[in-house]
């Protein structure tokens, strides 16, 4: 079986059959920053410094331990830097009867934050809400 890399990278036939979700994927994506440039949408500001670290591309290109570094590097700068995340591989909420958003605790089942949001918070010591 190919991995998900083959079909990300190359021309084929799953490529060929998602093209048209791809395309209103797009116009979705071309519309809401339309929607956002008009005032149809408004964004909301914080008063605080945020870096997004994600979407540079699917997995397995070191993000968690970026951000562990990244974390450990404000630290040092005298930053509280906290984390938020996704959670991927979380129990949703039907299965794990707590509702989100949540911080991840160290005491309690890895599989109601997922693996990643666990490990950073286990290796920084800092808040990561999933």
């Amino acid at each position: 079986m190919k991995s998900i890399t083959h079909y990300w990278q190359t021309i084929n036939l799953v490529s060929i059959l998602l093209a048209p979700v791809s395309f209103l994927f797009c116009l979705l994506v071309f519309l809401r920053r339309l929607f956002y440039r008009l005032g149809i949408l408004k964004s909301v500001s914080v008063n605080i410094p945020v870096i997004v670290v994600g979407n540079i591309y699917i997995g397995g290109n070191g993000k968690t331990p970026f951000v562990i570094w990244l974390v450990e590097q404000l630290k040092k700068e005298g930053f509280k830097p906290a984390v938020v995340s996704r959670g991927y591989g979380a129990l949703n909420e039907r299965e794990s009867n707590v509702s989100w958003p949540r911080q991840v605790s160290l005491k309690q089942d890895i599989r109601l934050f997922g693996d990643e949001p666990y490990i950073i918070c286990k290796s920084t010591q800092c808040p990561v809400i999933v």
